[in-house]
This record gives C-alpha cells, sequence and structure tokens, in this order.
C-alpha cells in the first residue's frame, strides 16, 4: 500500500468513527464537521460502487450508535432502520462522485451540499419523525452559525456544514483553480454568516419587557401513568382518588412558582391526568388557581379511558387570570405508536399583557411548519409541554432551540423525564432543568414578552426548495455532459 493509499484508507476510518459522533445521543460539533469532509475525500478518490458501499456501512453503523434507544422499536427492526438510513445517508456522496467531477472543482462543489439537503428536505416532509436526525441541530453548538436559521432554517444551517465538505474535499485532492474558487467563496460566505450570526446575538431586544415564567418538571412521588398502584385499571374510584391526589402536587408547585413572581405557569406534556367524568371538577380547580393568583396556566393534561385499547387525549389546557378556560389544544402529531387522538393541528393565540401565547405538545416542536403556523399567527411566546426519556435527553430539548431561532419566538419547554428549557428569541438558554438530575425542579426565567421577526417565518422552505432546484439542475447537467462524452467517443 503506498502512501497515497495510507491517507486515503485513513481518512475512511477516520470518517467514519467521527460519523458515529456526528449527531443524536452521542453527537459532537467537530466530528460533525471532519466526517462528511473525510468520508467524500474517500469516496472522491475511490471507485464509485466500493465508495458507496463502504459509505453504506459506515453510515449504517453510525445510525446504529447515534441513534440507539432514541427511536422506541425492537433491536430487529432498529437494525433494519439503520441499514435503510446509511444506505439514504449514502446518497449525497454517491451523487458527489458521480456528478461533481464532469462540473469542475467549483460548480461540482455544490453537489454534494444541494443533494444532500433536498434529499433530507423530501424525507422529512413524508417521516412521522419529522426533522429527527437533521444535522442542523448539532451546530446549536455553534451559536453564531445556528442564527442562519432565522434566515434559511435548518436545511440553510446544515448546507454550510454539507458546503465545507465538498471544498475542503476540493481543495485537498484537486488543488485545483476550481478548487481554490469554490474554498475561497465557501470561507468568505461562512466568514459573512458567522459575522451576522454574532451581530444577531448581540443586537437588541424586541423589548425590554419581560414577563416571570416558570415550567413544571415531573416530581419522583408522580408516576407515569396515574393509575398505577390500583388493584385494576378499571378501578374508577382508586383512579379519582390518585387523579386528585396528583392535582394536589401539581398544584403545589404551582403555588411555590408563584411565590417566586411567575405570572405565567406551563406544565409537562400529561401532567394531570384523570378520567372524563373528573374533568370539570379539574377545569374549576385550574380556573380558580389561575383567577386566585393572577396567573396564566398552561396545563398539560391526559384524559387516560379505562379501556386499554381506547384512545388517550393529550392535551394542553389554557386558563386566564380571569379564570377561563382559553383553549384546549390537542397533540397534533403522535410519536409513531403513541394511541392518542390527533388533533387539528390548529396552534391556538392568546392575546396577554405579555404579548401574544401559543401552545403546542412535545413531538409536535419537530415538525417546523407547526412552528411557522404560530409564527403567523403573531405568536411571541410559545409554551411546549413535553415528556421524553433519558436516551433522548437532552437532544429533544435543545432541538426546540432551532424553533426560536427560525420564528423569533421565545419557548418555554416543561418537561417530565428530561430537560426543561426556556429559551429567548434567539434560542438562547435562559433557564433550564434535568429531571433525571433534579426532579421536580421550576425552572424559571424573564423571557422577552415580543417576538423578533425573521426572514424564515415568512419565506417557509424556499431555501429546500432552491436546493432540490439546483440540485437538480447539476445532475442534469452532468448526465448530459457524460451522454455527450459517450457520443464523442462512439
Amino acid at each position: 500500500m503506498n502512501h497515497t493509499d495510507s491517507l486515503r484508507w485513513s481518512a475512511f476510518v477516520v470518517g467514519a468513527l467521527a460519523l458515529c459522533f456526528s449527531n443524536g445521543a452521542t453527537a459532537n460539533i467537530f466530528a460533525a464537521w471532519i466526517a462528511p469532509a473525510l468520508l467524500l475525500g474517500f469516496v472522491m478518490t475511490t471507485g464509485p460502487w466500493l465508495g458507496f458501499v463502504l459509505t453504506v456501512a459506515a453510515s449504517s453503523v453510525a445510525s446504529f450508535v447515534m441513534f440507539r434507544g432514541v427511536v422506541p422499536i425492537g433491536d430487529e427492526e432498529y437494525a433494519i432502520a439503520s441499514l435503510v438510513t446509511g444506505v439514504i445517508g449514502a446518497l449525497p456522496f454517491f451523487a458527489h462522485r458521480l456528478a461533481a467531477p464532469r462540473l469542475g472543482a467549483a460548480l461540482g462543489s455544490l453537489v454534494f451540499p444541494t443533494v444532500a439537503v433536498a434529499l433530507s428536505y423530501v424525507l422529512a416532509q413524508g417521516s412521522p419523525f419529522g426533522t429527527w436526525g437533521n444535522d442542523a441541530y448539532v451546530q446549536l453548538a455553534f451559536a453564531p452559525l445556528a442564527q442562519f436559521a432565522s434566515v434559511a432554517g435548518i436545511w440553510g444551517v446544515a448546507f454550510v456544514v454539507y458546503w465545507f465538505a465538498s471544498a475542503a474535499q476540493a481543495l485537498v485532492t484537486e488543488r485545483s483553480s476550481g478548487a481554490y474558487v469554490a474554498a475561497a467563496t465557501f470561507a468568505a460566505m461562512f466568514m459573512s454568516l458567522i459575522w451576522l450570526g454574532a451581530s444577531r446575538l448581540d443586537g437588541p431586544p424586541a423589548t425590554p419587557n419581560t414577563v416571570r415564567a416558570a415550567a413544571l418538571s415531573n416530581p419522583q412521588t408522580l408516576p407515569d401513568r396515574f393509575f398505577e398502584g390500583c388493584p385494576q385499571r378499571t378501578d374508577y374510584a382508586c383512579r379519582s382518588a390518585k387523579a386528585h391526589a396528583r392535582q394536589d402536587v401539581l398544584f403545589a408547585l404551582s403555588e411555590q412558582a408563584v411565590q417566586q413572581g411567575a405570572k405565567l405557569i406551563v406544565w409537562y406534556e400529561a401532567a394531570a391526568q384523570f378520567d372524563a367524568p373528573d374533568e370539570a371538577e379539574f377545569i374549576a380547580r385550574a380556573g380558580a388557581f389561575a383567577r386566585k393568583h393572577g396567573v396564566y396556566l398552561i396545563a398539560g393534561v391526559a384524559r387516560i379511558p379505562l379501556e386499554p385499547n381506547q384512545l388517550i387525549a393529550n392535551t394542553a389546557m389554557g386558563f386566564t387570570p380571569e379564570g377561563a378556560r382559553a383553549f384546549e389544544y390537542l397533540k397534533t402529531v403522535p410519536v409513531p405508536g403513541e394511541p392518542i387522538i390527533r388533533g387539528d393541528g390548529m396552534i391556538p393565540a392568546l392575546d396577554t399583557p405579555f404579548g401574544r401565547l401559543g401552545v403546542m405538545i412535545c413531538f409536535d416542536a419537530d415538525f417546523p411548519a407547526l412552528s411557522r403556523q404560530a409564527a403567523a399567527r403573531g405568536v411571541d411566546t410559545l409554551a411546549i409541554p413535553a415528556n421524553d426519556w433519558r436516551a433522548i435527553t437532552p437532544l429533544h430539548a435543545e432541538m426546540t432551540r432551532m424553533r426560536a431561532i427560525e420564528n423569533g419566538f421565545s419557548v418555554i419547554r416543561a418537561t417530565s423525564n428530561g430537560v426543561s428549557l426556556i429559551a429567548d428569541q434567539r434560542g438562547t438558554v435562559l433557564a433550564q432543568n434535568n429531571a433525571f438530575t433534579d426532579p421536580g425542579a421550576i425552572t424559571l426565567a424573564d423571557v422577552p414578552t415580543r417576538r423578533l421577526n425573521t426572514a424564515q417565518s415568512t419565506v417557509d422552505d424556499l431555501f429546500a426548495a432552491l436546493c432540490m432546484l439546483l440540485a437538480s439542475a447539476l445532475l442534469i447537467a452532468s448526465a448530459g455532459l457524460a451522454l455527450r462524452a459517450r457520443r464523442n467517443e462512439q
């Protein structure tokens, strides 16, 4: 094996290893940048099919490692899903290997990033997991770059990482004039984005006014299902008693939040649980609490049927200081396999003295279109009752920060079995708490009361659409050049 081969295979080994730490529960921002660059360098100096097969293998292993426990399915199904993910993940590398050399280093450097963004966008539209796994979320650790999401969404942020990979690959492996043009163009764009992002982070708030908000997390004393400990699931008397005892704990925590100055209190997903006959009593109690203390209360509520084969109503109820229930929102997007009634997808918008308040529940926030709907309705602060589990902590909570950046509103995520997080309109964390290390803690922060206008909330997925068009044009142009070359050879 000569020196060149040694470098090529070293790039593959290091790139494959870095890929295992480029996303998911094991994410590292440095690995997220070097993994695609190294793997692309290997692919571009290797036969197309060998490069594709080995990239599939590397991507499959990485997917299995990164999202182990994140996707709630069995081991066999998870292994198959990882293989499918590996094939999909290798396609942009394969497309770049076939198309980029015919287009020249400068123009060809755009094949990988545009195809990768286009493919991830198309898959997200039909995926039951929404934008889970998108490489942009890792860049939240790089705050100035993450601000680009306010213009181009997660697709723009991911594009920057992918273009770095192809520009760096061309510069290292080709060293042509076109490669220098690609590298210089990328560098100029990158530095501009970092400067603009840093300026946005240092910019003034939309208003100096704030409201003290509180996000509740689950105490260890409360089980995930309120009827646990009853002799039978259908024992209504036992269920009712446990439902009332559960409410006692939640209202006691809310009382503590009031004593700490909270004017907006958000409960976690399915915090209050009861049977349908007990609903009216809960609504009266919650309304009385809000009226007594002069607060807005967003209560995560679950109506859990006696029979296990019936669907759960997973809702968020909003109560005003007048004691009225202003809205009830049903969770729009169930986690695959979650036995709940699907909501109509209309995000409520409630006018308050501290701006317009919107609500969605947990998994809903993984679908950017729902958040854009909230922005279109003028929401200044988005409350998100949520429930996680250890394998997706803190990853899932961090993803909501991207919704704040994209749409310019603050987010209050109250979480059981995970991280409760309050972030401002730029995604900056104001306060957070991990229920696994501090169960039952109240997360408090002074939240800005007006949203920042963002281009992304207006133009929707324009950047992703442009990537789809450019990727199609580049692939068609490359195919045309290949056909012309073949005809000339005949």
